[in-house]
């Protein structure tokens, strides 16, 4: 049955965001509503991520995108190693990203005046190598459009409702959840959502975020490139299967060959100085392929040309009562290192985990507020190095190895540390958000350290044993602690699994106590996110006691 339309307009006051609404009866009906618990606007990486992390925990959300389907451009290539090990939780995900990635070498990075004089820079022996101590996830440099396809059919195997070909008309929220009206941009029919909470993962621009009247920090705008994707026989310059990137300092472009054969040339685009989207004309596009590649005479078809914006903001607040912010919505940089697509999708795990848990009742709503504590300072260092990077790389694209530059590191990428009430801090610790991933400290707040083990004569990380709830690791000495966390779960109805290192499980290289600074007989305590929420560095009188105090500080219960 139809219901009248009403027309409320939401003002933003606080934290709290009481609403003020006007109701206005017009004559367009509007069908009676669906409910779901988690309503997502927006269908890319924060979205998809956000909806599979859900999806995955056995809560079904609804998520609405305007376009008809995931993206059909690559606009950003690869997948750092926190982000595989996120996603590697999920079963199905890291099959599928292997079964689509022809090779996984390290990229191949050029310099040169064209690509047809371009030579390989140098690259750090040792780097892979470092990268393999560090973690088992592979290199992935997939196009954002392969892995979009990817994250959505996973997310829509296990429940998700995606409707593609949808849009946010307008929402209002309460005490007790959302309330939104969506259309369908095929026929126009419009009908209400329900949702207990709404993730707005809507873009840098974040119409939802605006409408709350969040403020953003940054520079705001402070760069535009041109994107052209084209088709040309460039076999002779780059290997099939291989990402590779050629910088061509002093032109202000760059190019991209990635691993699926698309070819995408960027360009400085200058509209401050007059510039405009009806200068790059299909013939200008093409000249300027010519131009990057060295050879005038080029044979190449231009397959899409847009303009691209760059920017660096920060949402003061990423939580707004029931609206989240998530992604680009709460954060974005210049893409020249590759890292905010891996924010993004970082973004939408965290929120899935802690969401889940709420509305699951396992945990308080103020485990919410954790997620802006944890990812906002830690986000903020990738965002003003990505802008440092931005003002040193030529044509707006990572091409370079050297370490003096501002590139991604791992420790930033794998040291990052959180501060939070989700995360039990121990006496003494002094707050640093980041910390040297090759020389781990086991601290509540860092990431679990990736040690080598065996199970029954495979090979294994401690990241395989990380799932979509809590872990405890200990070791032999540790049966008390593995006792007490088989009753806690049930006291607490939540997922806690032990694992006990020394028997079936065995350390392959006698490092992991250290790595994870306990001693014989101690626990540390994993979140589903693979962060280290609590330690006992030794044995305790009373394990049981120890750890459900833990858990229900961390849980917010």
């Amino acid at each position: 049955m139809a219901a009248a339309r009403v027309n409320r307009q939401t003002v933003p006051c606080g934290s709290d965001c009481h609403e003020r609404a006007s109701e206005v009866e017009t004559a367009m009906t509007v069908e009676s509503a669906e409910r779901v618990p988690v309503l997502i606007v927006g269908g890319a990486y924060t979205g998809l991520s956000t909806a599979l992390g859900l999806a995955s925990r056995g809560v079904p959300p609804m998520l609405v995108e305007r376009r008809a389907t995931t993206s059909t451009l690559p606009k950003a290539w690869g997948l750092n190693s926190r982000t595989h090990e996120l996603l590697s939780t999920i079963p199905g995900v890291a099959a599928a990203l292997h079964d689509a990635q022809k090779d996984v070498r390290l990229p191949l990075v050029k310099s040169g005046p064209t690509v047809r004089d371009a030579r390989a820079a140098d690259v750090p022996e040792d780097l892979l190598a470092r990268y393999r101590m560090l973690t088992a996830a592979p290199a992935c440099w997939l196009p954002q459009a392969t892995i979009e396809r990817i994250l959505r059919g996973r997310a829509e195997e296990l429940g998700a409702d995606l409707r593609f070909g949808t849009e946010l008309v307008s929402w209002t929220q309460d005490a007790d959840g959302v309330t939104a009206v969506v259309r369908a941009t095929g026929d126009g029919r419009e009908y209400r959502v329900h949702a207990d909470y709404l993730v707005a993962a809507d873009g840098y621009t974040s119409p939802i975020r605006t409408s709350l009247g969040i403020g953003v920090e940054g520079g705001g705008r402070i760069g535009h490139v041109y994107v052209i994707t084209f088709e040309a026989d460039l076999d002779a310059y780059f290997e099939e299967g291989r990402f590779c990137v050629t910088g061509l300092p002093g032109s202000g472009m760059s190019v991209i060959h990635d691993s699926m054969g698309t070819r995408t040339l960027w360009v400085d685009y200058f509209p401050e100085q007059g510039q405009s989207e009806a200068d790059f004309t299909e013939d200008l596009c093409r000249d300027r392929v010519r131009r990057a590649v060295g050879d005038p005479g080029l044979e190449c078809r231009i397959v899409n040309a847009r303009p691209f914006t760059l920017n660096h903001q920060l949402a003061e607040r990423f939580r707004a009562g029931r609206v989240i912010l998530a992604g680009d919505a709460a954060h974005a940089c210049p893409p020249v290192g590759g890292q905010g697509g891996n924010l993004a999708i970082q973004d939408g795990y965290d929120l899935a985990w802690r969401l889940a848990l709420v509305l699951g009742g396992q945990a308080g709503e103020a485990l919410l507020d954790t997620y802006q504590a944890e990812r906002r300072p830690v986000v903020n260092i990738t965002l003003e190095r990505e802008v440092a990077l931005q003002a040193v790389a030529d044509g707006r694209v990572l091409s370079t190895f050297d370490p003096s530059q501002p590139i991604p590191t791992p420790r930033e990428i794998l040291g990052f540390r959180y501060h939070s009430p989700a995360v039990r801090t121990e006496p003494g610790d002094d707050h640093a958000l980041q910390e040297d991933p090759e020389n781990p400290t086991g601290r509540p707040g860092s990431r679990a350290p990736h040690v080598r083990l065996e199970r029954d004569g495979l090979a294994l990380s401690t990241h395989d044993l990380f799932g979509p709830g809590f872990v405890l690791l200990t070791d032999a000495e540790g049966t008390a602690w593995a006792d007490a966390a088989a009753n806690v779960a049930r006291y607490l109805g939540i997922t806690l699994t032990a694992h006990q290192i020394g028997g079936r499980i065995r350390d392959a290289e006698g490092v992991w106590r250290r790595r994870y600074g306990i001693e014989a007989g101690g626990a540390t305590l994993v979140r589903p996110d693979a962060m280290i929420a609590w330690r006992s560095r030794t044995a305790a009188a009373g394990p049981e006691r120890e750890l459900e105090n833990a858990l229900t500080a961390i849980l917010a219960r």
